[in-house]
């Protein structure tokens, strides 16, 4: 069954080489597995549009709609719920509380998880507000500072029951919360190099995953974990702090069963 996928143009961002870098990627994800790719109307007043993984958490046939911190973001919010609404999803959102999709919230592939992070643009209470939500235990993760500011830069749970992770970008308490939840042989911690590529912010399609840079240590390590590995030059939008699944939401999600296990 294909993968369906939320993307949308980045015809109105205004940066050299986007358009072309952006056509090449989905060029790859269709090389690299079985997709079917929605696409979002490009608006000249939202051209943070093509960031689709900032416009909600996908649960089943549920949007959780994101909330973004910034007002000038209300354009995008409401392209994005009128999409997914034309989609077949029923929406919903957080009252009162800034979330940022699932560039801050994110199933594990195997365990009855949803971490959640929280910092600059999702309120430390939207971890307990997603609990009414879905059906899988909220772990929550704080930040630790404002380069790496959406936890999907800097965490990306794999359906191999891996955890890609770069620990310096979260703080004490989330650090010592996941190795309390992870066994040690699930964590690939990744290193400071490959964390500024945002080679956690990656994208898996079965056994492929797609990211901008992975160095030759993190390829060895993902390839032991039975992935093969598709890099493509997404400098642009790295630019602007995000990589491959920025680009990206997935309308096929959910939390794994409960009962599930690595």
């Amino acid at each position: 069954m294909a993968h369906r996928i939320l993307m949308c143009s980045p015809q109105y961002y205004h940066a050299p080489g986007a358009l072309r870098q952006w056509e090449r990627f989905i060029e790859l994800l269709r090389i690299a597995a079985d997709v079917h790719i929605e696409l979002v109307d490009p608006a000249p007043q939202a051209p943070d549009l093509v960031f689709t993984a900032n416009a909600a958490l996908v649960n089943g046939d549920l949007a959780i709609i994101a909330t973004p911190a910034d007002p000038a973001q209300t354009i995008a919010r409401k392209v994005y719920r009128g999409t997914l609404a034309r989609l077949g999803f029923a929406t919903t959102f957080i009252d009162g509380a800034s979330f940022a999709g699932t560039a801050d919230a994110l199933f594990d592939r195997v365990r009855p998880i949803t971490y959640v992070g929280y910092g600059p643009h999702s309120d430390r209470i939207v971890t307990l507000q997603l609990g009414e939500f879905v059906a899988a235990r909220v772990v929550p993760l704080g930040l630790a500072g404002p380069h790496f500011a959406h936890l999907d830069s800097v965490l990306c749970p794999l359906g191999s029951g891996h955890i890609l992770v770069y620990m310096p970008a979260l703080n004490p308490h989330a650090q010592r919360l996941l190795r309390r939840t992870i066994e040690p042989e699930y964590l690939i911690e990744i290193s400071s190099a490959d964390a500024m590529h945002y080679a956690c912010n990656a994208v898996e399609l079965d056994d492929a995953l797609i990211m901008h840079h992975a160095s030759r240590g993190l390829r060895d390590r993902l390839l032991a974990a039975g992935y093969r590995v598709f890099s493509t030059d997404l400098g642009e939008f790295i630019k602007r702090g995000a990589g491959a699944k920025r680009l990206t939401l997935r309308l096929d999600d959910g939390p794994a069963a409960a009962g599930a296990a690595a």
